[in-house]
């Protein structure tokens, strides 16, 4: 020990020192594992077989293992495997003793998490046998249950609330009172805060107050702080010794995305007369769903790529250099996130800007910036202004444009410059018309497909997050009991690492997991069932993710340039403020919370013949004003130096922020049968063969013949994209909702005068 210290050490004018990037105690260990690998094949353990496991987890070139381990330093590849499978073996064993234990005990002690995996093999030199082929499986993640009451996973409780069958009286109105609006609408102040705060230096020391909110007054289930996720490992029932006669008196989780929950689902009905499945309880995971909704903002929102709207997305991503999605409708996700936000925050930072924001620094000078008290105050009061579902109708509502509220008034925008005829200097020559003449505006390049027609069939089971997300509701609501949907929520999301703010899905660690094998599929060419997964591969990816060096992937780098440029853009545009008869010619697509309403109203209602469509006016049926709810929990409002600029307008016709009415009170009005309350599942999963088809042409929601009674479209105006289509429900109660624009219809109808 003392030879390789004194030889391994460096003098620095005759004293030992020990650098930092190469310090000589680990050249020691290196030397000396060689010397002992080198005189005894099977004494091993010491650094040889850390560094073969880890030249295997790294996926290392097999000459490189071959150099490495003639020199000692490492072991053999079929070393390194057979080590793998013996710790696979030994870490099943210790985890069946405890599940064994746990489950006599009447306790569940895991949830498994299921995803499938697929991986495409290309064979570059084929032949008999040698075909490209989609190698599929399905890979499962056992996790480890935490902070669970004893006794909450008892099957007799949970088949007791399932008898009740609750979930069949599940209405609108119960949906609608179900959300906690006043959450909803802090939570959004807190983020335009937090936008602000990342932004203006003069705010930064706000930034951890704000994020203490996040994690104590508006947290709805705080996760436990500290808690580490047990080690994930791979298999089914039968690995982790799940007994069929003592597991029938407890309950199991699976957890899966859509089409993995959908699949549970299936199984589930299926097996239901077998008296089999039933002791399982089955949960959606949330990545999945967000990344459906990323894809469906982008569709619906992008515009066409020559697009002159400010406000839509791809002026706003031409303008700050991002790239736009080859196919919208199926976007890379963190990529498109990262645009999305980006441009969310410069919309913010516009209405900041717009109430004054660009204050801060003089006030900053003479230590006279405001509390975070009056910028929560000031940030409910633009949420309510430029972020409110509600606002749109309050500026619709004759009875409430007549005493409108201060804090939903609008800026006007300057009138626009009068419109100039040319002059002589201005006017083309006659050469350019005749050239331009030349060109056909109507016919398509030759090389463009002709346009085809999609039709969705009855039975279509496309996309069904919305049915899945109703489906887990009325398990939370109805069929769980309090100690049981305890336990669901404090094992709701994963943390690995055990440090605060690294909570992740389920779905989402078990894609990271997929990666790895997928590649590893790539590269050895077995299949997802064989030994080399199942024993050697899978039980061990949370380590070798751990262990593996670094990969290709870098951090983002920050977007305030981009931000400064998207700035620029809404304030030469004017983008909030309000403009009358300002239309950029660009609406988004119908939303399928629009679609979905109305599809509750056909089901709940028989259809009636057509009538003749007629364009209802204001004076034949006034709107009717409606009640709303508190206001959202937020501090008491202060003294506002954000309030509105002087040298701006403001444009009257819309009255105090409040939420969106509930749905039902239409819904079920006017209808005594049983039929008013019948249970909304049955229409999340309901398709219409009559449903028309879309033109991708008009932009109005639904052509008269098409909607039900009472409702009526509204042909609106407005600035910021305009474009914007608004539809009411009028009844014993209304139903409110802003889309923007989109829908089916065959013919467009007259639309009532605002």
């Amino acid at each position: 020990m003392m030879l390789t210290e004194f030889m391994a050490v460096p003098r620095v004018k005759g004293v030992f020192t020990v650098r930092e990037r190469r310090p000589h105690p680990m050249i020691q260990v290196s030397a000396i594992a060689s010397f002992i690998v080198s005189r005894n094949r099977y004494a091993n353990g010491d650094l040889a077989m850390i560094l073969g496991i880890w030249h295997f987890a790294c996926k290392s070139h097999v000459d490189l293992k071959c150099v490495y381990c003639r020199f000692a330093s490492t072991v053999s590849d079929t070393t390194s495997r057979d080590t793998l499978v013996s710790i696979t073996a030994a870490n099943f064993t210790a985890l069946q003793l405890k599940t064994r234990v746990a489950t006599a005990r009447g306790e569940q002690i895991i949830a498994t998490i299921f995803d499938n995996a697929q991986e495409y093999c290309p064979v570059y030199e084929q032949g008999v046998g040698r075909q490209s082929e989609m190698k599929v499986g399905c890979a499962a993640t056992c996790v480890g249950l935490e902070d669970c009451t004893p006794g909450a996973f008892a099957a007799k409780l949970y088949y007791d609330c399932v008898a009740l069958n609750l979930r069949t009286k599940v209405t609108t109105d119960i949906l609608y009172n179900d959300i906690d609006w006043d959450h909803v609408r802090g939570v959004i102040q807190l983020h335009w805060l937090s936008a602000l705060a990342e932004f203006a230096p003069e705010l930064e020391h706000l930034l951890p107050l704000i994020s203490n909110l996040f994690r104590t007054m508006f947290a709805k289930h705080r996760m436990c702080e500290g808690r580490k996720t047990p080690r994930a490992i791979y298999d089914f029932d039968g690995k982790i010794c799940i007994e069929r006669e003592i597991d029938d008196g407890l309950l199991e989780i699976l957890r899966g995305d859509g089409a993995s929950y959908a699949m549970l689902l299936r199984l589930s009905k299926f097996c239901a007369r077998l008296g089999k499945f039933n002791n399982k309880i089955l949960l959606l995971e949330i990545w999945h769903n967000g990344s459906t909704t990323q894809n469906s903002i982008a569709a619906n929102h992008y515009g066409p790529t020559t697009s002159s709207d400010p406000s839509s997305l791809s002026t706003c991503s031409s303008t700050a250099g991002f790239k736009r999605p080859a196919n919208v409708k199926c976007c890379d996700y963190y990529p498109t996130v990262r645009n999305c936000t980006a441009i969310w925050k410069a919309h913010v930072l516009d209405c900041w800007r717009r109430s004054g924001g660009s204050h801060l620094y003089p006030l900053a000078k003479t230590n006279q910036l405001p509390t975070l008290d009056t910028l929560l105050a000031n940030a409910a009061t633009l949420v309510d202004r430029y972020a409110s579902l509600a606002v749109p109708q309050h500026a619709l509502d004759a009875a409430e444009s007549t005493n409108p509220a201060t804090s939903i008034l609008f800026p006007l925008a300057n009138a626009p410059p009068p419109v100039q005829m040319d002059t002589a200097d201005t006017m083309p020559d006659l050469v350019d018309i005749q050239e331009a003449s030349d060109v056909p505006h109507t016919a398509a390049p030759e090389t463009e497909e002709a346009p085809k027609c999609h039709e969705e069939l009855p039975g279509f089971t496309g996309d069904r997050y919305m049915a899945y997300l109703l489906e887990l509701y009325c398990f939370l609501k109805y069929d769980t009991s309090v100690d049981l949907r305890d336990a669901v929520l404090n094992n709701w999301l994963v943390n690995i690492t055990g440090k605060l703010g690294k909570w992740i899905p389920g779905d989402l660690l078990q894609e990271h997991y997929n990666r790895w094998l997928e590649d590893m599929g790539q590269k050895h060419g077995a299949e997802f069932d064989d030994e080399f997964y199942r024993k050697m591969i899978s039980p061990n990816v949370h380590y070798f993710l751990r262990i593996k060096s670094c990969g290709k992937t870098y951090t983002s780098r920050d977007v305030r340039d981009e931000v400064k440029l998207l700035m620029a853009l809404f304030k030469e545009e004017e983008v909030h403020l309000f403009r009358v008869g300002r239309s950029m010619g660009h609406a988004a697509k119908s939303t399928v919370f629009g679609d979905f309403l109305v599809e509750i109203h056909r089901v709940d209602h028989p259809v009636q013949p057509p009538s003749t469509p007629t364009a209802s006016t204001d004076e034949d049926e006034p709107m009717r004003p409606h009640s709303s709810p508190s206001p959202p929990c937020s501090p008491s409002p202060a003294p506002s130096i954000l309030s509105a600029r002087e040298d701006e307008p403001t444009q009257t016709g819309s009255a105090s922020p409040r939420s969106p009415s509930p749905a039902s009170s239409t819904l079920t009005s006017d209808c005594g049968s049983e039929r008013s309350t019948r249970s909304i599942a049955s229409v999340a999963s309901t398709v219409d063969p009559n449903e028309p088809e879309d033109d991708g042409d008009d932009r109005i929601l639904y052509a008269p013949e098409h909607l039900p009674d009472g409702i009526r479209t509204i042909s609106g105006g407005g600035g910021g994209g305009g474009g914007e289509r608004i539809f009411s429900l009028q009844g014993k109660g209304s139903l409110y909702g802003s889309l923007d624009g989109g829908g089916t219809q065959r013919k467009k109808p007259q639309s009532s005068h605002l």
